[in-house]
């Protein structure tokens, strides 16, 4: 996408480095705190975690999904249902992951992300095979 269409699509004049900042710095950090407790959480897995890797851990994974559908809805006015159930999801760990091993919170965390994605499959199945449909028609 050109700068100018990224202009249209976020809806700002002259201020686009600004906002793409704004808009992808709590993706990036995001990603920066999953990996920062992953990184704590691989490193003792039979430790119960303490509070700030399993924050990281959890809420590093809510962020991002909080992040992405912050963005879509900026972009496309739509809300992702799955999205903010599972970073919900990610909130609801955070207090367990307190109280178990560290592996036992990697599995859990594995298992909302695999459950976001397993719902996104199902539930978009007929949207992506429409879409596909669509490109495969010759032009």
């Amino acid at each position: 996408m050109t700068a100018a269409g990224m202009h249209h699509v976020m809806g700002i004049d002259g201020a686009f480095p600004l906002l793409y900042v704004i808009w992808l710095a709590p993706l990036v950090g995001a990603i920066v705190l999953f990996a920062f407790g992953m990184r704590t959480t691989l490193a003792h897995v039979h430790a119960v975690m303490r509070v700030i890797p399993a924050l990281a851990l959890c809420g590093g994974s809510a962020l991002y999904l909080l992040a992405y559908v912050a963005l879509r809805w900026r972009v496309s006015h739509t809300l992702s249902r799955g999205r903010t159930t599972a970073s919900l999801g990610f909130v609801a760990v955070w207090p367990v992951a307190l109280t178990v091993p560290a592996l036992v919170t990697v599995a859990l965390v594995a298992a909302v992300w695999v459950s976001l994605h397993a719902y996104e499959l199902i539930w978009w199945r007929e949207a992506r095979a429409e879409r596909r449909a669509i490109r495969a028609q010759p032009s």
